[in-house]
């Protein structure tokens, strides 16, 4: 890990966006800033995703539409896709957030989003791990982390009469993380072992694979799309497809 003595070293920041990096260093959630501290770290998942994301936001209508498309390609299987059958070139008022906040609309339940991408009639909910692994149940904490970004996602979308979808971004295929894994492993050891990449894989194939079990985490929480759609939404991304997707489209 290395530590930088200025942050911007640390980010790619376009022209003219020095002041949108600053806001996005100073936010709070639930009265913590945690973004300025880790702004300094090449471990930092904050920098890199304020990096890509902001990229994309600025770019032209037309190249921003592009690299999305690009982006559902390389997050999704074709069979997913067809079913889907979505793209953004048929969306309109695309606007991509870092870091934005989220709640149920009882207000009970937050999160705060790595990134989204929101359109007149989708809302994309991305979830970006670097080196760590998700945050599991716990005395503390009611749900993992990909179920309580599903459950205020679904949720939010609900209010606003969008589809609801979910992206994993991670630093490997999570067919390579889940081979760390041992699928003879108890669920309850699965759930209990020291922090792993593998984990990220083992919790979002769970849920994709088995949308009965992704329905029992969705109690109270109120949503018209049928749970199968939810779980073919589910999508998964690798930073190493996300920087070629970026990198091409701006040579280009």
């Amino acid at each position: 890990m290395k530590i930088y003595q200025d942050n911007k070293l640390n980010h790619v920041i376009g022209v003219g966006r020095e002041n949108a990096l600053l806001e996005f260093l100073t936010g709070t959630y639930k009265n913590v800033n945690h973004k300025r501290k880790n702004s300094y770290s090449s471990n930092s998942e904050d920098a890199v995703t304020w990096s890509c994301f902001d990229i994309i936001s600025q770019l032209p209508d037309l190249k921003k539409k592009e690299i999305l498309d690009e982006v559902l390609e390389h997050s999704f299987c074709e069979k997913d896709m067809v079913k889907r059958n979505f793209s953004f070139k048929d969306e309109v008022d695309i606007q991509i957030e870092i870091g934005k906040v989220y709640k149920t609309l009882s207000k009970k339940e937050q999160t705060e989003l790595d990134a989204s991408i929101e359109t007149k009639a989708k809302v994309i909910f991305i979830e970006a791990k670097l080196y760590s692994s998700i945050s599991l149940e716990s005395s503390s904490q009611q749900f993992d982390q990909i179920v309580k970004k599903i459950r205020v996602g679904l949720d939010y979308a609900e209010s606003q009469n969008k589809e609801f979808f979910f992206i994993f971004l991670d630093i490997a295929p999570r067919g390579k993380l889940y081979e760390f894994s041992n699928e003879k492993k108890s669920l309850e050891n699965a759930k209990n072992a020291p922090s792993r990449k593998w984990k990220n894989a083992f919790w979002f194939n769970r849920y994709k694979k088995n949308p009965k079990i992704l329905k029992q985490k969705m109690s109270n929480i109120k949503f018209s799309q049928s749970i199968e759609s939810v779980s073919e939404n589910m999508g998964w991304l690798t930073w190493n497809d996300l920087f070629k997707i970026i990198m091409r489209s701006l040579i280009k």
